[in-house]
Order: structure tokens, then C-alpha cells, then sequence
């Protein structure tokens, strides 16, 4: 059955639109979009509603790219951020993993709550602000922002 919410098309229109020229920005709006489904199907699994393997499978699996992703990302030798920055996105991302495998083993929703927390403190970092410009932390009018920030893992 699916949920309904007109606050979360409101939102989706405005992340695309907001992330149409901030990578940065689009990064944060796909986390938030995989942090939703992560919490629909475990609010779901807590009303003790049937749903079908292929469905927590799939939503587990699309949370699961993204962060193959930034892993991806993060062995590009010339990707900006410190390499030290690069190893705790990575280790991260293990994380995420092992959290997945957990869950698909013995499906519990107590156990979304780590990944729905996870992506949503990233997102929040790459989608913070600057003060005085408008523009994503670390970012300026001249040079883009790399794709993930060391904001992300505060």
C-alpha cells in the first residue's frame, strides 16, 4: 500500500530543482530520498504490515549504490577532499554495508533506524549553507564543490 504524503512531492520537486546546479546539492537530495524509503519500509515493518522481500530487497539495494557510489568516488586519486576524509567516507560505507546484510538476514525495522540516520546527517551536511554567499560550505562563486565535504561527517 502505498504512502502518501503531499509534503514529500513538495519536497522532491524542490530538491530536484534546488540540485539542478549543485552536485553537492543533489547528493544530499538522493540521500534524503533513500532515508525516506528507509523509514517508510521500517514504519511499515513496525505495524506489522506483509511486505514482500523484493521490496525491502530493492530499497536496501538503491541505499546500497548510492554508497557504492561515494566509494567509487573516493578512489579517484584526484578527487579534492584529504585522504583522510576519503578513508571515513569509506569506512563509512562499509559500515552501511555490513547494516544491510544485517537487515536482509533478520529484517527487523529497529534496525533502519542507523541507516535513515546516517544518510540524513550526511545529506544535511552537503546541503548546509554559507552564510554570506548562498552557496554550499566550502563552496564559491568561481570553483564547484567537490561532492562530498568533511561537513558531511559531523
Amino acid at each position: 500500500m502505498p504512502h502518501n504524503n503531499p509534503y514529500t512531492k513538495a519536497a522532491g520537486a524542490y530538491g530536484v530543482t534546488a540540485s539542478a546546479t549543485d552536485p553537492r546539492a543533489l547528493e544530499g537530495t538522493i540521500l534524503l530520498k533513500s532515508a525516506q524509503k528507509l523509514e517508510e519500509l521500517a514504519k511499515r515493518l513496525q505495524a506489522n504490515e506483509k511486505i514482500p522481500q523484493e521490496e525491502i530487497g530493492g530499497t536496501l539495494d538503491y541505499n546500497q549504490k548510492l554508497w557504492q557510489l561515494f566509494v567509487e568516488d573516493m578512489m579517484n586519486p584526484d578527487h579534492p577532499l584529504p585522504q583522510e576524509i576519503k578513508n571515513n567516507i569509506a569506512s563509512l560505507a562499509l559500515f552501511v554495508f555490513k547494516r544491510t546484510q544485517e537487515i536482509l538476514i533478520e529484517t527487523k525495522p529497529e534496525k533502519f533506524t542507523i541507516l535513515v540516520n546516517i544518510n540524513r546527517n550526511i545529506a544535511a551536511g552537503l546541503m548546509k549553507k554559507q552564510p554570506q554567499t548562498g552557496l554550499p560550505q566550502g563552496q564559491t562563486a568561481k570553483s564547484p564543490a567537490p561532492p562530498t565535504s568533511t561537513d558531511s561527517l559531523a
